[in-house]
């Protein structure tokens, strides 16, 4: 008895003890922690005290974030301010209030593409095609895309006028009541109605479905048209990844789980947070037929982790070229006091084999890569075509009959523009019919991703090239102006010192070092540097 009685104040005194002794730890922190902002709150008080001008508090405060987060060198941690919080929760979540319409900007004019479905939109009489003239009484011809679209949102149960001319000219006033709007992530074949036909070969039995990102919507959309199509006898299914940027990790999860009854899908690690995996689950799981995943550059994060999912597991093909290579884990952070938010990275995705899917310099390897004789490639300008022919199919025309689908691999070559949807059509189609997958690509994609990022790099390098010769043909305008104004240049303006040489002496005429030009901006270097042009040489 009488050990029991003094259990509770040992107890006590041992935690009080521990409580004490971590006490001088946490205190150093916190110490540490104010230490690395003196210089910085010194720096911010001289600003106040003594800058020539009122500094703008606010900006200094945002580009200080900015500064942090880009030491980090990673493109995927973020600060959003409170001003583009909605924008993001739009992008994050694919809810918005609007009046539920795709635009784009058609020469010059703000076009619809297509009214959504069940839509305010599509409820007034907004039709594909029309082009918007006014928003509120604004002219928004001319303005940019996400000026007009700032326009169109607002709070929900509020009115919103636009005047549009429809394609047969007729112009028209039409009142939308804004509404809470879901964007649509998952898409079919082509639209019948307003609905979507997911059948791009009924007769053999092989549906397709395209998932554009990963929302809270995703789930619910997918299960809806899996379903339908399972019970119209489906055997074989294109499950259609491209271009599709990710979104939440959960909903990958699930979209991972509909198709696997067991296995590993995805596991995290970080250097802050416990190591977690996720494996499927029997239930609610649709099997029984072969898949082909497509996806291409573009295809990121949470569409990567799908698709090699579903590869590794062995429950699917995959088609087209290697996806993008973002392999890291974003959690948000809401910052007090209406600052904003921070999306920032906290790990990385490993697949089942142990792959990180991340893209870093010097490595060969990222992302997810086709199977081998799976590998089927498309230029920009390619693809660029395929979204135009594409978009044809995907436009609500109330009352119009659906435009027809031809279940052949030339067909969708020749008028859908989609090189890889027609080769994972022939080698699903073989599957089917002879019970072999049909060889339709090259068989190591490395080299045709690396070409591809070889490429994409030169055509930036080709625009900033572009700039800096418009930069170079203005300054010899300029130069030509300052002759006609009096001015004396160091060379004429008809005069390029690239690839001549430059001497350099010291004041009593001995020879420093010759150097020869590489660049157009010499003449600007060497203002810069207050030199006296003394005209031609006096030898």
């Amino acid at each position: 008895m009488r050990i029991t009685r003094n259990v509770a104040p040992v107890f006590l005194l041992v935690l009080l003890g521990a409580m004490l002794a971590g006490l001088p730890i946490a205190l150093a922190g916190r110490s540490a922690d104010y230490e690395w902002f003196d210089p910085i709150i010194l720096v911010r008080r001289h600003l106040l005290d003594s800058y020539v001008e009122k500094p703008d508090e606010e900006a200094m405060q945002q580009l200080m974030i900015i500064a942090m987060i880009d030491a980090l060198d990673d493109p995927y941690t973020v600060y959003v301010p409170s001003a583009g919080e909605a924008e993001f929760n739009k992008d994050m979540r694919g809810t918005y209030v609007g009046i539920g319409a795709e635009v784009i900007i058609d020469n010059e004019y703000l076009t619809i593409v297509t009214p959504m479905e069940d839509s305010p939109a599509l409820e007034a009489g907004v039709r594909a095609g029309d082009i918007v003239l006014e928003i509120a009484g604004v002219t928004v011809d001319n303005k940019p895309i996400n000026e007009c679209i700032d326009l169109l949102l607002g709070e929900a149960g509020t009115e919103v006028t636009i005047h549009v001319r429809h394609l047969d000219g007729v112009e028209e006033d039409l009142s939308i009541v804004r509404q809470r709007i879901m964007t649509p992530t998952v898409k079919g074949v082509r639209r019948d109605g307003e609905k979507w036909d997911y059948w791009l070969d009924e007769q053999l039995g092989i549906g397709y479905i395209r998932v554009t990102q990963f929302t809270n919507t995703s789930i619910a959309h997918l299960r809806e048209a899996l379903t339908g199509l399972d019970n119209g006898g489906l055997r074989g299914l294109i499950f259609d990844l491209r271009d599709n940027p990710g979104g939440d990790l959960a909903v990958a999860i699930k979209t991972a789980d509909l198709f696997l009854s067991e296995g590993l899908i995805v596991s995290v690690r970080g250097r802050a947070r416990r190591p977690k995996s996720w494996h499927a689950a029997p239930q609610e799981t649709f099997l029984g037929f072969p898949m082909v995943v497509l996806v291409n550059g573009f295809s990121a994060s949470a569409s990567e982790i799908v698709a090699g999912a579903l590869q590794e597991n062995g429950r699917a093909k995959v088609l087209g070229t290697r996806s993008y290579g973002k392999g890291s884990v974003q959690e948000v952070r809401n910052l007090p006091n209406d600052r904003g938010m921070l999306k920032l990275t906290t790990g990385h995705y490993y697949l089942a084999s142990g792959r990180n899917l991340a893209r870093k310099s010097g490595r060969a390897v990222w992302g997810v890569d086709p199977d081998p004789g799976f590998i089927v490639g498309m230029s920009d300008r390619a693809h660029r075509d395929m979204i135009m022919a594409r978009r044809l199919f995907e436009v609500i025309r109330p009352g119009a009959a659906a435009i027809e689908v031809a279940p052949d691999p030339e067909w969708i070559r020749a008028v859908r523009k989609d090189q890889q949807l027609a080769a994972a059509l022939e080698t699903l189609q073989g599957r089917l019919r002879g019970g072999r997958w049909l060889v339709v690509g090259a068989e190591d994609g490395t080299q045709l991703a690396l070409d591809d990022t070889i490429r994409r790099h030169l055509a930036v390098r080709r625009r900033h090239l572009d700039q800096l010769r418009v930069l170079n043909d203005r300054l010899r305008d300029l130069l030509e102006m300052a002759v006609e104004a009096g001015s004396s240049p160091l060379f004429p303006p008809d005069t390029d010192p690239a690839g001549g040489t430059l001497s350099v002496h010291d004041a009593d005429g001995n020879l420093i070092g010759s150097f020869r030009i590489l660049g157009e901006d010499l003449e600007l270097a060497l203002r810069q540097t207050r030199l006296e042009p003394l005209g031609p040489d006096p030898r």
